[in-house]
């Protein structure tokens, strides 16, 4: 994640200019060879995706798809199977930052910010079930500005009240009382947060060939035959094949009329 930031923290014509500094650097101090490592990189840059086109080589895009249909559902706190579709609530906010100053992500006080956010990331992973905690995602809005954009981050809880008990508690708290005393003097930081509270019954969420992001990459599991799994189900299966059957309304049938397997 932090590379990507660092990427997307310049403009292209400043990566560029970076590049050709350091090309007219290999020209001056080794006139002979300045153009090998870039010709070689491109080199092997065309011939690892056509030999990955031609399936001649591993493609390492795939390597953590799950091929299929599938679907993730929400345990129960004591990790056992769902007892249907949708059957818990959930309580999801979408947190994000953003830096507005002329160094991006460089100036110091957005690190901080970024460090707070990684520190309650950090403790509501380690506590799990103790925060009604289910896991998060990172994300990059990258159509806002050309460069520094916004980083977003969308947690899952188990209900609005593990949210609220967690936000004030003393490691939010802490992060809370450090942005109020530097807010005013630091404009250029930019936070922001929406809730969003859905009862059972009113959430759903398909996966097609899709690697584990969103819900599906939660920490929550499930217990089977003693072993600790990911809480994902066939979308091909019972009310699972539909979005009304996913919504518990439905038998996953309501689609047949339309010959629509993965709708």
């Amino acid at each position: 994640m932090k590379y990507i930031l660092l990427r997307d923290n310049f403009g292209l014509l400043t990566w560029l200019a970076f590049g050709a500094v350091l090309q007219g650097l290999a020209s001056l101090f080794f006139p002979r060879y300045a153009m090998l490592p870039a010709a070689g990189l491109l080199v092997h840059r065309i011939l690892r995706t056509l030999f990955m086109y031609l399936g001649l080589a591993r493609n390492p895009h795939m390597d953590e798809v799950l091929l299929g249909k599938f679907t993730a559902q929400i345990p129960g706190r004591d990790g056992s199977l769902p007892r249907g579709p949708a059957a818990e609530d959930i309580t999801i906010i979408i947190l994000a930052a953003r830096s507005n100053h002329p160094l991006g992500i460089l100036e110091p006080e957005y690190g901080k910010l970024v460090g707070y956010i990684g520190n309650m990331l950090t403790e509501l992973s380690k506590g799990g079930e103790k925060h009604g905690f289910l896991g998060y995602s990172g994300w990059t809005a990258l159509t806002e500005q050309r460069t520094s954009n916004q980083v977003m981050v969308i947690c899952y809880f188990r209900t609005l009240e593990d949210l609220h008990n967690f936000a004030h508690g003393p490691l939010h708290r802490k992060g809370w009382d450090w942005w109020n005393r530097i807010t005013k003097d630091h404009p250029h930081l930019s936070i922001m947060h929406e809730v969003y509270h859905a009862p059972k019954g009113h959430w759903e969420n398909i996966f097609i060939n899709n690697h584990l992001t969103g819900i599906a990459s939660t920490i929550s599991r499930v217990n089977v035959d003693g072993a600790k799994v990911r809480p994902l189900f066939s979308g091909n299966l019972g009310g699972m094949r539909s979005q009304l059957g996913r919504l518990g309304r439905g038998d996953g049938a309501e689609n047949a009329e339309f010959d629509a397997d993965y709708a």
